[in-house]
């Protein structure tokens, strides 16, 4: 068995405001093995990000409340840490890579500076020492004249540069754990298949257990080991990224694959999911999928499906596995065994 750097434990996460409370995350559980890329897929809102920033409670309180559920880091748990013991823990044990670089690094500090910054707070060594070990990590990360880049300003790259800079500030310090939130949302797709190589050159070469946190599917399929789909603020299948790939057991997660654009096909019409997410002001009593899912039966209206545990990890919530459910043929598997670049053997 692989040993489990990260354990999150049924978290329910909410945020209280004015017009009522948002129950963003419903009872979510993850584990991230040590040196493995664990994918966190899902719509925009259906607690992704959430759940990764309460992990490293980023999130102000109020107006966020984390209402139960616990996390473990190596071990530890690691639920009720004040703000002073997770800032030991932020950068050095684990860090993150946010959605946009231009809003989460400052404009008014040169960059080498601001990666210095985390160096010189977790390590004592010299000011010195510092800005060498932070020139080492801008050319490991493929800056280019990194000495002279180390005193320019972020306006002064261009978004993949900021990108990578963003990586070198999060891997400066050797974090255990690597949270990625939308590493490639706002990058064209050669950039952002460097950025991609990129975090799986530098995962393997400090070994760093790493978090992707994204709606494309495409980057999944480069990237990960393992994948988990989350919708309504909560997991509803989990296995290895070639299971859900080829094998998916849930309607959401088909349609997610059915949703993508295949390579070489012209003149078909791209699938979609009919309808919208649910209000989370109002969670349904039910599976939150069953407004949409085309094979919704009455008890997924009534009651939230268990958890069915299949071969190699594989988990799903639904109703559909239950043995006296209908069988079903979820569509689109063969035209998804074309899927390019598919991490691990097949």
């Amino acid at each position: 068995m692989q040993e489990r750097i990260l354990e999150i434990e049924d978290l329910h996460f909410s945020f209280d405001t004015y017009a009522g409370e948002v129950h963003a995350v419903r009872g979510v559980s993850l584990y991230v093995n040590k040196g493995e890329t664990l994918a966190v897929v899902g719509e925009s809102g259906c607690g992704k990000s959430v759940t990764v920033q309460s992990v490293m409670k980023l999130i102000p309180t109020p107006p966020g409340r984390l209402k139960s559920g616990k996390i473990y880091y190596c071990g530890e748990n690691i639920t009720h840490y004040s703000q002073k013991q997770m800032q030991r823990l932020r950068g050095n044990e684990m860090s993150m890579i946010f959605q946009d670089p231009m809003t989460s690094l400052n404009p008014t500090m040169r960059i080498g500076r601001q990666i210095a910054e985390g160096i010189l707070k977790h390590e004592k060594i010299s000011a010195k020492e510092a800005k060498q070990r932070a020139i080492e990590m801008l050319k490991k990360v493929g800056i280019s004249n990194p000495e002279k880049s180390y005193r320019r300003y972020p306006h002064q790259f261009s978004g993949g540069m900021r990108q990578r800079v963003m990586i070198a500030m999060a891997l400066v310090c050797n974090p255990k754990v690597l949270f990625a939130d939308e590493p490639t949302t706002a990058l064209d797709v050669t950039t952002q298949a460097q950025i991609l190589e990129l975090i799986n050159e530098l995962k393997e070469e400090l070994g760093t257990s790493v978090v992707i946190i994204t709606h494309d599917l495409g980057v999944v399929a480069r990237t990960a080991e393992r994948i988990a789909v989350m919708y309504a603020g909560k997991v509803v299948e989990t296995g290895l990224a070639r299971d859900i790939f080829y094998n998916p057991k849930h309607p959401y997660t088909s349609g997610l694959l059915e949703s993508m654009p295949s390579g070489g096909e012209t003149g078909k019409t791209l699938a979609s999911i009919p309808g919208t997410p649910p209000d989370l002001f109002a969670p349904p009593k039910g599976c939150a999928f069953a407004p949409r899912c085309r094979y919704c039966m009455k008890i997924c209206q009534e009651m939230p499906p268990e958890a069915t545990e299949l071969e190699n990890g594989h988990s799903v919530f639904c109703w559909l596995m239950h043995p006296q459910a209908p069988k079903y043929e979820l569509p689109g598997r063969k035209s998804r065994l074309k899927t390019p670049d598919l991490k691990g053997d097949l």
